[in-house]
């Protein structure tokens, strides 16, 4: 496997699964002091919200490899009137009084309280678990798309019926966001022309199930493009083309070999929806390459599922500030060498290339379409510098005076668990809103929200259920899949 090495922050807390957190050494890692050092406490370290092996994830996390259970095992959100409930967590204390309310942007925050936990990098990671599981699919969203697929294959085959529809991508390995495209191929002996794309398109739009279709015959991967008419889905029509059914096959392994895949991608992918530049496929294997490489967990010091926090500020800081696009490419399988990336592409001696050797096809390099990875790679940069700027601010606030004493030495607020000012009162940290240490880089935008509520109303309104002659239920039974 051919990849940049990766870097690793001293004073990030690493917690081994089932064991204490034990704090790294000095030089026990490779790269520098980014991060004050987080001292020892005489408090019990608290471990990460984490499912025990074959039990279902109370936060969304899959389980651990080699577990039976299927992502949608969970009891995590209950729809009441169209808006999402969260189970209550087991570790908040009532006697503590209300929970306060999350920042502005920031919904999947406002059921834990943080600030208990026994350190800033366990927050972290308990809070972009929580993230993962607020942006992951609930089993009514998952439910909706699969109607849609239903709506798409009978309109299609109205038109052709020896046509095979066929989904792929992030619905069939569940890394779609909440506003992501729904991929599907037409695949049919004989194949297709231009003429059939405008012939689909038209149907689309008279059998009424479609609005905003728009047909790119010009692209390199001809589509059909629309949004669904009833829940706004947007849908993407491919043709005859089995490279997507493939590489979702591929993607579907390697989460089930390494469990930390699925998170990490939904947060890159999360990140990458706004700023563009870089393809789902050619993430994953970015993140692929990133966990494979990392020393850590190829020795077997860390559980990656309970050092979530730490290893995305690592994979910002790899391809944020370290990675060499000029000489190094990216390949996840040991039997493939990445070839010249800059071969092929005339004129762009001078751009920021990337490299990815597609596991299924050794000659196709995923990155080649990828653009704007300056942009990209500035903003990787600044992610890292707004986590690392969170942690060491909140370690300041929750866990230090001005001697740096160790945060047993630190006084709290017995109702707020926060540090306390010389006057033995609250610092007030805790007043008005919970404090993220992820806000500056992630948040959900209201559109977003809006969509999930929409998709939320039109599986309580059974509008598909009665189109297909289903049962109308006002939520699924988690155990069925």
């Amino acid at each position: 496997m051919a990849a940049a090495g990766t870097g690793s922050n001293p004073d990030m807390e690493i917690e081994n699964d089932n064991k204490p957190i034990n704090h790294p050494k000095k030089n026990e890692f490779d790269l520098g002091a980014d991060f004050i050092a987080f001292e020892d406490s005489d408090d019990e370290d608290e471990p990460i919200n984490h499912p025990k092996k074959n039990e279902p994830s109370k936060t969304g996390r899959p389980p651990h490899k080699g577990a039976t259970n299927s992502y949608f095992d969970r009891p995590t959100t209950e729809f009441h009137g169209g808006k999402r409930r969260r189970p209550v967590d087991e570790d908040e204390d009532p006697d503590e009084g209300p929970m306060t309310g999350p920042p502005p942007g920031c919904p999947w925050m406002g059921h834990r309280n943080y600030s208990k936990m026994a350190s800033v990098p366990i927050m972290l990671t308990q809070e972009l678990w929580d993230f993962v599981d607020y942006i992951s699919p609930t089993k009514e969203e998952h439910q909706i798309r699969e109607y849609v697929v239903r709506l798409v294959r009978k309109t299609v085959k109205d038109l052709w019926s020896n046509a095979d529809v066929v989904v792929f991508g992030s619905f069939d390995t569940m890394l779609y966001l909440p506003t992501s495209d729904l991929d599907i191929v037409l695949l049919r002996d004989g194949g297709f022309n231009k003429l059939d794309l405008n012939r689909l398109a038209s149907h689309l739009r008279r059998s009424g199930i479609a609005n905003e279709v728009t047909v790119i015959s010009k692209a390199k991967v001809p589509l059909v493009k629309f949004k669904e008419s009833i829940t706004g889905i947007p849908v993407d029509i491919s043709f005859n083309l089995t490279n997507g059914i493939d590489s979702g096959q591929v993607i579907s392994t390697y989460i089930n070999e390494i469990p930390a895949l699925r998170p990490l991608t939904m947060l890159v992918k999360y990140f990458l929806m706004i700023k563009g530049g870089i393809g789902s496929y050619t993430t994953v294997i970015m993140i692929l390459s990133f966990l494979q490489m990392h020393p850590q967990i190829q020795v077997g010091n860390i559980d990656p599922m309970d050092n979530l926090g730490v290893l995305l500020i690592e994979f910002f800081e790899l391809y944020g500030l370290c990675f060499n696009y000029t000489r190094v490419g990216l390949t996840v399988r040991d039997n493939d060498m990445p070839t010249n990336h800059r071969s092929g592409r005339s004129g762009q001696a001078q751009k920021l290339l990337l490299s990815c050797i597609d596991p299924n096809d050794p000659t196709n390099d995923t990155a080649k379409g990828s653009y704007s990875l300056q942009k990209i790679r500035e903003v990787f940069a600044g992610a890292y510098g707004a986590l690392t700027q969170a942690v060491q601010n909140r370690d300041r606030e929750l866990f230090m005076d001005d001697k740096r004493v160790s945060s047993s030495h630190v006084q709290f607020d017995d109702r707020n668990r926060v540090a306390a000012d010389s006057k033995q009162k609250s610092s007030g940290l805790h007043r008005s809103t919970q404090v993220s240490l992820i806000k500056e880089v992630y948040q959900v935008p209201m559109h977003i929200i809006r969509h999930r509520q929409k998709i939320a109303k039109v599986f309580l309104d059974g509008t598909y259920q009665v189109m297909f002659g289903d049962p109308i239920v006002h939520s699924l039974d988690l155990k069925t899949v």
